[in-house]
């Protein structure tokens, strides 16, 4: 941040994405929550005595009118209460919840990919947007870790623009898929080699510290390729700092933590991976890269509708 830019005050000052499990609260949380929903019902009850009391008992009864406007105005401010109370209760049961909440240990989730698994497509509508901006999402989308990945851009712009910079950035998103396909062709062909080299493997044994040793190779390879694509990102805005940060460089952070994992395990005499859990590790290196990327542009056919939409 240079020294002429200034942070709008309150403004939100983490970089980091929310984690994707809630740390478990504190004892001192959980009794602020408790403390809320007994302030919150004492202010009500208070309220509802102080108005009852200088409205009806000390004035005494002033008609019709002046009783049902009371009556209306305190049940305003009841629902109103419920509705922070309801808050309180939700927000309570969150922070009990996140004691609870274990995290899905990762050979879990790989085993479960184990099965047949029907294919996803993921469709990233765009009409006119930055072509920097498309070539993110479409990136972020084609590096989850899922087997059958199909990621299509759905092109919303007019195919015939009246301004040159949208030509320009119409002819440079419709190759886009082209060049992301391309841009994970290198990791894409070597994981798919070195999955069938392994699955060409007979018997069923434990592997040995060789082929542990080999597995966190392609798993460190693929650590530096996506730090090395990482540094080659421009940065001009949070936008491009956080798909290069933690996107790219998230990514490569867990696959560098399973390579010195790995790594440990070949050294370690007593470690043992079994034939299944390497074939979960080849394959998700596999499935990360493989994805299919293309583009459907609709107001190219005349039997489609050309509103002005994301359709």
């Amino acid at each position: 941040m240079t020294q002429a830019q200034r942070r709008q005050w309150g403004s939100d000052r983490r970089t980091a994405p929310m984690p994707p499990v809630a740390s478990p609260a504190s004892d001192l949380r959980i009794t602020l929550g408790r403390l809320g929903m007994v302030v919150t019902l004492l202010a009500w009850a208070a309220y509802i005595v102080v108005t009852v009391l200088s409205q009806f008992v000390n004035r005494g009864f002033q008609g019709m009118r002046f009783t049902s406007e009371t009556t209306a105005y305190v049940l305003i401010m009841s629902f109103l209460t419920f509705s922070s109370l309801m808050y309180l209760v939700a927000r309570q049961g969150a922070l009990y919840r996140t004691r609870a909440h274990r995290r899905v240990p990762r050979a879990v989730i790989d085993e479960s990919f184990d099965t047949s698994l029907p294919t996803m497509t993921v469709l990233v509508p765009s009409y006119r947007e930055e072509v920097g901006t498309i070539r993110k999402t479409l990136l972020s989308a084609a590096l989850q870790e899922y087997p059958y990945l199909r990621v299509v851009l759905l092109l919303d712009d007019p195919p015939v623009a009246r301004e040159a910079h949208h030509a320009d950035a119409l002819a440079a998103a419709r190759g886009l898929t082209a060049e992301l396909t391309a841009f994970l062709g290198e990791p894409r062909d070597r994981f798919a080699a070195a999955l069938e080299r392994y699955e060409t493997l007979t018997g069923d044994d434990p592997a040995t510290s060789d082929q542990i040793r080999e597995l966190a190779a392609e798993f460190s390879w693929a650590c530096d390729w996506l730090i090395a694509k990482a540094d080659r990102e421009v940065r001009e805005d949070h936008v491009d700092r956080f798909f290069a940060e933690q996107v790219l460089g998230a990514l490569a952070a867990d696959f560098g933590s399973v390579a010195a994992a790995l790594a440990s395990a070949a050294e370690d005499d007593e470690s043992t991976l079994s034939r299944s859990r390497m074939l979960q590790l080849y394959r998700r290196l596999a499935w990360t890269f493989r994805a299919e990327l293309t583009w459907f542009e609709r107001k190219l056919y005349a039997s489609l509708s050309h509103e002005a939409n994301k359709a």
